[in-house]
């Protein structure tokens, strides 16, 4: 795959400029922008978003700079989205599913193995779907910088799970998206909308059996303490926008603009190289350090158990057919 090539140059040439550095800067800056996201210092959106303070500050000559918010800090990404539209937070990535709420469309990419790759992925984010999304976004004052990726999201469980007639009856968490809830009912499974913050006390209760999320949250959670067993379903791949409030941006000179537009170009290649690189070393970290037994399923069957979740949502049929031929 073309982009696994350019993963390790790229992550150790963020790291080598303090990708993962602090979020003080020695420059007395002019404009300083915010900057919100919801997860841990050295996270893959941190990662991102840290290159993109690091660029801009460079770009600028130091006259622009960048405070980072991690750990939800500035509220959650719904509330981050609408300060992005206000203009009362700068800069944000967003997952498509919460900001499906402004652009309905971007449900589509909930639809279950309608990504093979992370090249497909990056080819429709890149090209005039990923544009049409941002256009949607736009017209809710939402100005989309870059598409980043969290990769592609698998299942965790306390039982053994050898195929699709093992889901049944099983308690599973998903997020609070209507087609990932329909993507394990159509599997047998019983899903439940819990929040990511209260997931590892629901698991450690049994209030649920599993739960599905990227290899790397699944690590920097600590559901291995909880779920023994690690399944490849990579049912849906997760996107997120890298967002700049548009009032902001009207507000900067042509230069500056510039700037943030390369900035955020730069972020976007460290983090994508980041998710693909991280996410790959957290499922070895998974199984060969913190005991979780992998089970790689059979896709063709999974597709198959699943299909019936594309006619569910017959809204999205054209979006997805967009999606769909850019299949190799």
């Amino acid at each position: 795959m073309k982009a696994k090539k350019i993963v390790t140059l790229l992550v150790a040439a963020a790291l080598t400029c303090g990708v993962v550095g602090s979020t003080t800067s020695v420059y007395a800056a002019d404009v300083t922008l915010k900057l919100a996201h919801a997860d841990a210092e050295g996270s893959i959106f941190d990662q991102g978003a840290v290159a993109f303070q690091e660029k801009l500050q460079e770009l600028s000559g130091g006259t622009m700079d960048v405070e980072l918010y991690r750990n939800g800090t500035l509220g959650s990404l719904s509330e981050v989205a609408e300060g992005i539209q206000m203009g009362t937070v700068d800069v944000a990535p967003i997952v498509t599913t919460t900001l499906a709420n402004f652009a309905p469309e971007l449900n589509a990419f909930d639809m279950p193995y309608l990504i093979d790759d992370y090249d497909m992925a990056y080819e429709v984010l890149d090209g005039e779907v990923g544009q049409k999304f941002a256009d949607s976004l736009q017209g809710s004052a939402l100005k989309v910088e870059g598409w980043w990726a969290m990769g592609f999201r698998n299942t965790t469980a306390s039982k053994e799970i050898n195929g699709v007639d093992d889901f049944k009856g099983l308690k599973i968490r998903t997020q609070s998206s209507d087609i990932q809830m329909a993507i394990f009912n159509a599997l047998g499974a019983s899903p439940t909308a819990i929040s990511f913050s209260e997931l590892y006390t629901a698991l450690q209760q049994n209030t649920v059996d599993g739960q599905e999320n990227p290899y790397v949250n699944i690590l920097q959670s600590n559901i291995f303490e909880v779920n023994k067993y690690l399944i490849e379903t990579e049912h849906v791949f997760q996107v997120a926008a890298f967002l700049v409030s548009p009032s902001t941006y009207d507000g900067l000179t042509d230069e500056q603009k510039g700037w943030v537009d390369e900035a955020a170009a730069y972020a976007t290649e460290v983090e994508r190289a980041a998710c693909e690189n991280d996410n790959e070393t957290a499922k070895e970290t998974l199984v060969n350090d913190k005991g979780m037994t992998l089970i790689e399923l059979d896709k063709d069957e999974l597709k198959e158990a699943t299909k019936s979740v594309y006619d569910q949502f017959p809204d999205y049929a054209d979006t997805v057919a967009e999606i769909q031929s850019y299949a190799k």
